[in-house]
């Protein structure tokens, strides 16, 4: 394992990179668009005054980051940021964030998802990996793997392979049989043997393995969650129908679809969203449970869904509603309570065009109220995450990017709780 200061790779941009009301102060030259620009306007709504965030990159030149999320690395109670490139596994140590490689090159290309958890048992993070990432090639590739984590900094991390299945895309650790110890998750792209433009044929395998008491020598017991779905682009999960275990949200070309898992291992499916969405993420506005998703999947339209009146153990539709119809290839979403009002924003990115992170304020309702330009020319979207990173009360935005190659915390300067 390789560790450097990432000082040679980091600009902290302090006033000049504050998006105040909305509006961008960066000194940068923009990046040059990799795509035309969105055809359609931007929604004519207020910005959030309370939402200011400033910039600092903590990687560069990294190459695609398909994945970033944040997780405590080193044992020491402080959210590190972790990353994936199509070659590298990476941790940024919180305050520094001193980058440690924990994958250089020893995947099959490319690395596409990850999800830290100490799987062995030993109190350390390890994380698994998906790789051998082609979403066209439905007969091979997709490999599923896990890093253990060693004991003393800069010894190399265990590489173990799990399994592999075609065009795999996600990994979520949930707890779906209630059994207390997370289940890895595991989400195709598409299904096999499937060939462009539609994606017809066998659907894609949504697979729960669970790990095993020797994970690093021992076969990973799997099942299959469901095959019947297409363009399969993310899900994750949510407590909805049990407090007792996770049931699943799954965002695919038939639309928004909850799977529960009964008590005798057995699962329902039940559409409750109509639309042909890429991502999933859950927030919480006024009470009500809100789901926000891409649509379609790279698509353009940013929509949310409103829990029924009902509540969640209704059998009605969640209502829908599209917010904002203007993104170029939208890939990555986040909900977090960005100015401390006690509801939750909605963070969106994008990756084409010129690339941007926004946020959004919505009602219970689902009726947009704000729109917040966070950044709109360094960051092309290709995952985003949000933690409250120094603790003091107020979620910051990781992103990481895909044209732009590089890994970015958004520093929370806004209203403070």
């Amino acid at each position: 394992m390789r560790t450097h200061l990432a000082g040679a790779r980091l600009t902290v941009l302090a006033a000049v990179a504050v998006v105040c009301g909305g509006r961008p102060l960066a000194a940068q030259a923009p990046a040059a668009p990799a795509a035309p620009a969105a055809a359609v306007a931007v929604p004519s709504v207020p910005v959030n005054a309370a939402v200011r965030f400033e910039r600092q990159e903590i990687r560069g030149t990294y190459g695609v980051g398909y994945a970033v999320t944040v997780a405590d690395m080193n044992g020491d109670r402080r959210p590190d940021v972790v990353a994936i490139s199509g070659t590298q596994l990476t941790w940024y140590e919180n305050p520094t964030w001193r980058e440690h490689v924990a994958l250089d090159g020893r995947t099959p290309k490319d690395n596409v998802a990850l999800a830290p958890h100490d799987i062995d048992g030993d109190g350390r993070m390890d994380v698994a990996v998906a790789a051998t990432w082609n979403p066209r090639d439905t007969n091979g590739g997709g490999t599923l793997h896990w890093a253990g984590q060693p004991g003393v900094v800069g010894q190399t991390w265990a590489l173990h392979d799990i399994s592999s299945e075609p065009t795999l895309h996600r990994l979520r650790w949930a707890d779906v049989d209630g059994r207390g110890g997370p289940e890895l998750i595991v989400g195709p792209l598409h299904g096999r043997g499937t060939s462009p433009p539609e994606w017809n044929g066998q659907g894609a395998r949504l697979l729960a393995f669970t790990v095993p008491s020797k994970p690093a020598t021992e076969p990973w017991p799997s099942e299959v969650i469901d095959d019947s779905l297409h363009v399969v682009h993310n899900f994750t999960p949510v407590r909805l129908t049990r407090q007792d275990r996770d049931d699943l949200l799954v965002a695919s070309r038939e639309g928004l679809h909850l799977f529960s898992r009964g008590d005798d291992g057995t699962w329902t499916r039940r559409l409750i969203g109509d639309g042909a969405p890429g991502e999933i993420k859950v927030g919480r506005v006024g009470g009500r449970r809100m789901l926000a998703t891409v649509e379609p999947w790279h698509g353009t339209s940013v929509v949310v869904y409103r829990e029924p009146d009902g509540g969640a153990a209704s059998d009605a539709r969640w209502p829908r509603t599209t917010i904002d119809p203007s993104l170029v290839g939208g890939h990555g979403l986040a909900w977090a309570d960005l100015d401390g009002d006690g509801d939750d924003e909605l963070v969106a990115g994008w990756r084409d065009g010129t690339g941007g992170v926004v946020a959004y304020d919505v009602n219970r309702d689902g009726v947009l109220q704000s729109r917040t330009p966070i950044d709109l020319q360094d960051m092309a979207t290709e995952d985003v995450a949000v933690h409250d990173l120094d603790g003091d009360g107020r979620p910051e935005i990781i992103a990481s990017g895909r044209r732009t190659a590089n890994v970015v915390i958004y520093w929370n300067r806004g209203a403070g709780r």
